[in-house]
């Protein structure tokens, strides 16, 4: 029981640390926090939301299962974090600007079109619900497991609905926020100083558990990893697919509104990798060792949690507290985007004339309907699950050539936006179901297949139409913040230079 009592000590921190944000009542304080929030809680709410509690359960199966092959996301987040470098700037100034609070927003902004907007909403509203039932079953789980049975999956998933479902509804992007620092700090501290922990407990150290893999089990330190024999361009194809789609999911993009400056993202993107590296790094060291292990390589999805608990209750309820504080940065992250795109992207473009009372209104209502969804659709096989939310990943994609092209290039239209997105998925589905034979012959995903057509349809489009001059209004705003910025430098040096100046004359 000392598991239960952590994990609700842990429900009530972030409750007490959310109260004075709790009674919301504008909508952009809703979705955006009204852009107050600095670098190290932009960091550690990009780490603790991006780093899913299904880590630790059905994807185990990468790092236990297969070994090597796990470092992929070492790899795709640095390139992840690169996206988030690229499109800093600009959606930070037209955000500002414009009071922009979605990344569907921001789009229908740049093409000047609110079919795009409702597409990206869309999009990004369909391919990240199975995400969102992933984490709640995985709640569902550690709940069961922590209590050893006393709690049923169903009871503790609702349980986690009830907890995120509050304090999201009551207090929007702040309150998320706000408990992401706290999450996020847990898992980097407590949760990387457990899985070393582990490690030596059941190998003695790094170094001794590295020579016993390379001297029982080299397999697992090369790739594919072992029992699956994979195309090498596999490697390459789910690195180009988790990098370029993993910043375009709208629970993690969306953080970039809730900044209080340009630098404070673009320094995330070079922390929030850092301290996810770490972690990370652990969680993966830590699977390879218990690769060694019979009943963890034959259960990976539960190795994490079996070997917590082989240690003793105390390691157990600290694994299950860290599982659930990922669990829960994510599933308040994906809420939060959820409901303020199906207000914000959804309902206000196919009724223009929404009220800003009644837009908070569905967005909080929102928050529930799906909450209640995913409670029933959450009871289906997890098994296939995992496969819908690696499907996701297909489609989230063919927002990346929207956003990037958007952003970097004028001639980057509605038409071909459109186009692109809706070519590049149904392709990409389309292969992704059918499975024909050169997918696994030459390894490539079917989402690479996907960016590529939905690329070069933008590009085609972009060449058969002039620039749109709303496009060169954009791009002027951005010059002129660019220039207020030097502006600003220029006129703090003078006043150091001054302030030393009278300084050297006193003396």
């Amino acid at each position: 029981m000392l598991s239960i009592t952590f994990i609700v000590i842990f429900f009530v921190i972030v409750f007490a640390i959310n109260a004075k944000n709790f009674g919301v009542k504008s909508f952009e304080e809703y979705a955006t926090a009204r852009g107050s929030f600095g670098v190290m809680a932009i960091s550690l709410a990009v780490f603790s939301t991006w780093y899913v509690g299904a880590t630790f359960t059905a994807f185990a199966g990468y790092s236990v299962g297969y070994g090597f092959i796990g470092l992929y996301v070492l790899t795709y987040a640095t390139l992840t974090m690169l996206s988030m470098y690229l499109v800093a700037e600009k959606t930070y100034i037209w955000g500002k600007k414009y009071h922009i609070g979605t990344q569907a927003e921001l789009m229908d902004l740049r093409y000047k079109s609110s079919m795009v907007r409702l597409v990206v909403g869309i999009a990004g509203i369909v391919f990240t619900a199975p995400w969102l039932l992933m984490e709640w079953i995985t709640q569902g789980v550690i709940f069961n497991y922590a209590t050893n049975g006393l709690i049923s999956p169903v009871v503790g998933m609702i349980i986690g609905i009830i907890v995120v479902l509050a304090y999201v509804s009551l207090g929007g992007m702040k309150s998320v926020i706000t408990a992401n620092i706290f999450q996020g700090a847990f898992m980097f501290f407590v949760g990387t100083s457990v899985m070393i922990y582990m490690i030596f407990k059941f190998a003695g150290g790094l170094s001794s558990g590295m020579d016993s893999l390379v001297a029982n089990y080299p397999e697992t330190l090369t790739f594919p990893g072992p029992g699956w024999e994979l195309p090498t361009p596999f490697w390459t194809s789910i690195i180009i697919t988790s990098g370029l789609g993993g910043f375009m999911w709208p629970w993690v993009y969306n953080k970039l509104f809730a900044s209080d400056s340009i630098r404070s993202i673009k320094q995330s993107a070079l922390i929030a990798p850092i301290i996810g590296g770490i972690f990370y790094v652990a969680f993966q060291l830590l699977g390879n060792v218990l690769y060694m292990n019979d009943t963890a390589r034959n259960n990976p999805e539960e190795a994490y949690m079996w070997a917590a608990g082989q240690i003793g209750p105390f390691v157990l309820a600290l694994m299950s507290t860290v599982i659930m504080a990922t669990s829960i940065a994510t599933v308040s992250g994906i809420i939060q985007a959820m409901s303020t795109s199906i207000s914000r992207d959804v309902a206000t473009v196919i009724k223009k004339d929404i009220s800003e009372k009644t837009a908070m209104k569905i967005a909080r209502f929102s928050v529930f309907i799906i909450g209640a969804i995913c409670a029933v659709l959450a009871t289906v096989d997890v098994g296939a699950l995992i496969n819908v939310a690696l499907l996701s990943y297909q489609g989230i994609i063919m927002i990346f050539p929207v956003v990037i092209l958007g952003l970097y290039w004028k001639r980057a239209n509605k038409e071909g936006a459109i186009a692109g997105m809706l070519v590049g998925t149904i392709v990409s589905m389309t292969l992704t179901v059918t499975e024909p034979a050169f997918i696994a012959d030459l390894g490539w995903s079917a989402g690479v297949y996907g960016l590529i057509i939905a690329t070069i349809i933008m590009i085609i489009a972009g060449y058969m139409r002039p620039i749109e001059p709303h496009v060169e209004e954009l791009w002027k705003d951005v010059e002129m913040a660019r220039q207020n910025k030097k502006a600003i430098s220029l006129s703090a040096t003078e006043t150091e230079q001054v302030t030393a100046n009278i300084s050297l004359e006193n003396k």
